[in-house]
């Protein structure tokens, strides 16, 4: 017990690396481990963003509080504490997050081992990185509102950039898996990996077919929504396109690495992105105007002004200035109106409960795509680790790196210090695309553009939604084509996947070579010049 306290101490307060007091449990790695941390740090800024924008929670601490509002007075903080409430508490959580983030990146430039002073900030002294992540982000409330402003335009490049990373690397991964599966060798690729990917390219575009049926079968209709139409032909069309493009002869010599294989991922996820925003179209807005134009029609045939008053006063759902629960407004407009443009809701919370696990996936994929990303750096024309021969030093050069001690080699959770020797992964980048997370999760929770409508009970449900989501689709598409045109995407990285043969392959074609000398045909010739040398 004495040995475990001793390593949480100096995880706490020291440059160990952290694990868990339970010694039964499997050795974890400090890469991993460190990681595992900052993922903490942000899950836990992201669950106090949502209770910020929850109006559940507001109105139950205002309701079961003492004197709450006299307490908020009392510090300055507004009625109601409305300075930590709404998207200008986000903004300013998320600021001081990104100003953690940022601040660790700086320290961390250009380090090359995590026995380096700053890798021993990097893996440990966790009670201090978490007192310096609170009063940034306490910092940031002393913040000015009329930076709010500014500050929407860097989580809108913050955002845009964090995209446009993981539609790269989603575009390296089908070229890579491409060039696995045919494992050419000397010109040749494998047989088998062939139809594999002939197989599943067969399978995808199957998927991307019927989804593209589906999309228009359940978000459109016959009479209107017309934009959900051109949405949906649009991505269908630039499928079709980028399909052709990788079957046309030519494109070899750019990208000698196409194939079918690459286009149906791209395919598939454009038509999953294009289902994804035609999910997010609020349906209240829609509503409304179909609601007036309704309205309109009505008064314009009946000709009584007094009726439709009287049909609307019955109907208070139909007046503009109307305003209702989220619940109630998703349930009663969206079975009041004359086109659907989404599928009806078969119980009255499903949109709220599809916001909140929408909320859920969108925090997962967000944590996933961090650190994935961190760790394929080098896809992305970044160094990942140094060279394990290279002797370290630090202080200007002057001072040899100096071996840290383990304290959990005396109880707790085992920790293996695997970067001792190199770094798994640029811990500078690692901050950096933190930082991205960061600006992309407060865009995400404030409705992009449109924060002041932003609301976690209706999570996803905006139109600012909608055009991110197909904004991504088409920068998916480009960035694809521009693979197979350019596939030098990054510094260091080369999509066509050309593998010069080994030394031992080279051999192997030598003598394959050789034997088809001795095993071919005679030559008549060569046999009369042999004797004629002879003689």
């Amino acid at each position: 017990m004495g040995g475990c306290c001793t390593a949480q101490l100096k995880c706490w307060f020291g440059p160990a690396s952290c694990g868990l007091c339970c010694q039964k449990c499997p050795p974890v790695t400090e890469s991993t481990g460190t990681r595992i941390m900052y993922s903490i740090y942000l899950v836990t800024g992201f669950i106090i963003a949502c209770l910020m924008l929850s109006p559940q929670i507001q109105n139950f601490v205002i309701d079961n509080i003492p004197q709450f509002n006299e307490t908020c007075m009392d510090l300055s903080l507004g009625e109601n504490c409305m300075v930590l409430n709404g998207y200008k508490a986000v903004y300013r959580l998320c600021m001081g997050m990104v100003a953690f983030s940022f601040i660790l990146m700086i320290l961390t430039l250009c380090t090359r081992s995590s026995d380096q002073w700053a890798g021993n900030i990097h893996n440990g002294f966790w009670l201090l990185k978490l007192i310096l992540l609170v009063g940034c982000c306490v910092g940031s409330f002393f913040v000015p509102y009329q930076y709010s402003q500014y500050w929407l335009y860097v989580g809108m490049v913050g955002g845009f950039i964090f995209i446009l990373f993981q539609l790269i690397l989603l575009v390296d991964f089908t070229h890579s898996w491409n060039a696995k599966w045919l494992n050419v060798k000397g010109g040749k690729r494998s047989t088998c990996g062939y139809v594999g990917t002939l197989m599943c390219a067969t399978i995808f575009y199957m998927v991307t077919v019927v989804g593209l049926f589906m999309l228009y079968f359940n978000y459109t209709s016959l009479k209107g929504c017309v934009h959900n139409k051109v949405f949906i032909g649009v991505n269908a069309g630039l499928c079709i396109i980028l399909s052709v493009l990788t079957l046309l002869p030519g494109i070899t010599k750019f990208n000698p690495n196409t194939g079918t294989l690459q286009s149906s991922v791209i395919s598939l996820y454009v038509v999953y992105l294009t289902w994804s925003a035609l999910s997010s179209e609020p349906p209240e807005e829609i509503n409304i105007l179909e609601t007036v134009r309704t309205l309109i029609l009505a008064s314009m045939s009946a000709g009584d002004r007094d009726s439709t008053s009287l049909q609307t006063t019955a109907q208070p759902h139909l007046r503009m200035e109307y305003v209702a629960d989220p619940s109630e407004s998703f349930h009663v407009m969206a079975n009041t109106t004359k086109h659907m443009c989404r599928p009806k809701p078969t119980f009255q919370d499903m949109d709220m409960i599809s916001a909140y696990a929408g909320l859920f996936l969108m925090f997962v994929m967000a944590i996933y795509s961090s650190l994935a990303t961190s760790s394929d750096s080098h896809k992305l024309g970044v160094p990942r680790q140094a060279d394990q021969d290279v002797k370290h030093y630090e202080c200007c050069c002057c001072c040899p790196v100096k071996p840290r001690k383990n304290p959990t080699d005396h109880g707790g959770q085992k920790v293996k210090y695997n970067e001792a020797g190199g770094t798994k992964y640029n811990y500078a980048f690692f901050h950096f695309i933190f930082c991205l997370a960061s600006l992309y999760i407060m865009m995400q929770l404030t409705n992009w553009y449109r924060p002041a409508e932003s609301n976690v009970d209706m999570f996803g449900l905006n139109w600012a939604a909608v055009w991110v989501k197909m904004t991504s689709s088409w920068v998916c598409v480009v960035v694809y084509i521009w693979s197979l045109f350019l596939p030098k995407l990054c510094r260091g990285r080369d999509l066509t996947f050309i593998r010069q043969p080994q030394p031992d392959e080279q051999l192997d074609e030598i003598d394959q070579e050789e034997l088809d000398n001795l095993n071919g045909p005679i030559n008549p010739e060569a046999v009369v010049t042999s004797r004629e040398s002879v003689v």
